[in-house]
Order: structure tokens, then C-alpha cells, then sequence
């Protein structure tokens, strides 16, 4: 691939230390024994009060006991083709149906089976900037073949009417099909077009549900 006829946009949040409602707080420590007196030689300690933070990823294990962690989903379900979905559409504070994600979706000819699909509604990181998920809307994207989900919301959750929403229904329904999520995604107001190359792998910590990661996202110039 010749990097020259593409655009690289960056789709990750930047953490700011001890910022935000779960903060990453980083502290130095002493360099090792063997660096000189007065060389520039640093170390942090890093603690996350919740490994859910910035734009992160949620693994199969979130809601399983027997699901993948960030160590074992395999690369060939975090990098591919990505389809970007325009939802901006749905107000603050609304729902996200069936009827809207299908719409989106023929806008752009449709969800190809495995799409990464981008989920674009321009959040603003205000309570009423959020929205929730339909679960026919969740369905129809996994039935269609999708094999990842972005949101640049902070999750997929059903309305607080819905019944289902205390047992994390929607999410259910993606990792239970090994199909990870990507919590506050950035910048997809940047993409010019529907289809673009995404590349999203997280640190690979064995046993961890979640981590933040790094979202690439390569387009054709």
C-alpha cells in the first residue's frame, strides 16, 4: 500500500493526566541505578482509576467469563475495512431505531459482512449530547455481518425504559458474538468519505476486559 495516496486521521481521544471523571494520573519515578547524575533518563508509574477510559475497547470478557481479552481477540477483528455511518441526525438525547440505521447505512450502499462499522453522531462530551441504542438497531448490525463497532458516544445502551437495559442487552449482543466494541471514538467528523481502512489493536495484557487504545483510520486521498 503506498502511503502517498492516502490520509492518515488520528480517531483516538487524547487522556489528559487527572482529568475527567476517570482519571489517568501518571507519576515520575527514580530513573535505574546505572543512568548518570543529571541525564535525561525518565520513568513513570502509570495508575487508571478505571481501565475504561478515553477511547477504549471492550472485549468479548466485559460480559464473559469464558469471552476473549484485549490479549486474545485476534488482529484480523480490529484492522479492515471500515464503513462510517452518519447518525448525527438523532438528537440529543433521542434513540437510535432500526429505521435510522438502515438509512444510514443505504446512504452509504449498505454494510458489507465484515465491515468495521464507525457510528458517527458528533458527541460533545454533554449529558444530553448522548444517545441511546434501539435493540433492532444493534441486531440489524450484526446481522448484517459486521465484525467491530466504533461509537464516538460513550456506550451503545438501551433507553432506561427498556426492560432489558439493566442486563446490558446491547452489549450482549455484539460480544456475545465476538464482535468488540470502541467506546469515544474521535474525530470522524474528519473522515470525507464513507469507506476508509481502520487499524484499532489494544496492548495485549492478558486478562484485561478493556483498555484504551490507539484508532487509525487511513482514507484515499
Amino acid at each position: 500500500m503506498n502511503l502517498g495516496n492516502y490520509r492518515l486521521v488520528d480517531l483516538t481521544h487524547i487522556i489528559e493526566p487527572d482529568v475527567g471523571a476517570r482519571p489517568v494520573h501518571i507519576e515520575r519515578v527514580p530513573a535505574p541505578e546505572a543512568v548518570p547524575d543529571g541525564m535525561w533518563y525518565i520513568m513513570h508509574r502509570v495508575d487508571m482509576h478505571l481501565n475504561h477510559v478515553g477511547t477504549h475497547i471492550e472485549t468479548p470478557y466485559h460480559v464473559r467469563p469464558d469471552g476473549k481479552d484485549v490479549a486474545t481477540v485476534p488482529l484480523s477483528s480490529l484492522c479492515g475495512e471500515a464503513v462510517v455511518l452518519d447518525l448525527t441526525s438523532v438528537p440529543g438525547g433521542g434513540v437510535v431505531s432500526l429505521e435510522d440505521v438502515q438509512s444510514a447505512a443505504e446512504r452509504v450502499g449498505g454494510i458489507r459482512r465484515g465491515d468495521i462499522v464507525l457510528a458517527r453522531f458528533d458527541y460533545d462530551d454533554a449529558p444530553t449530547s448522548n444517545r441511546n441504542f434501539a435493540a433492532e438497531a444493534i441486531a440489524y448490525l450484526v446481522d448484517a455481518g459486521m465484525k467491530m463497532m466504533g461509537v464516538d458516544l460513550p456506550g451503545i445502551e438501551l433507553p432506561r425504559t427498556d426492560p432489558r437495559a439493566i442486563s446490558q442487552h446491547n452489549h450482549h449482543q455484539l460480544l456475545d458474538n465476538d464482535i468488540c466494541l470502541i467506546e469515544r471514538v474521535a474525530n470522524l467528523a474528519a473522515l470525507h468519505k464513507p469507506r476508509v481502512f481502520v487499524f484499532a489493536a489494544p496492548v495485549p495484557i492478558r486478562g484485561l476486559d478493556s483498555l484504551p487504545i490507539r484508532m487509525i483510520a487511513l482514507e484515499e486521498a
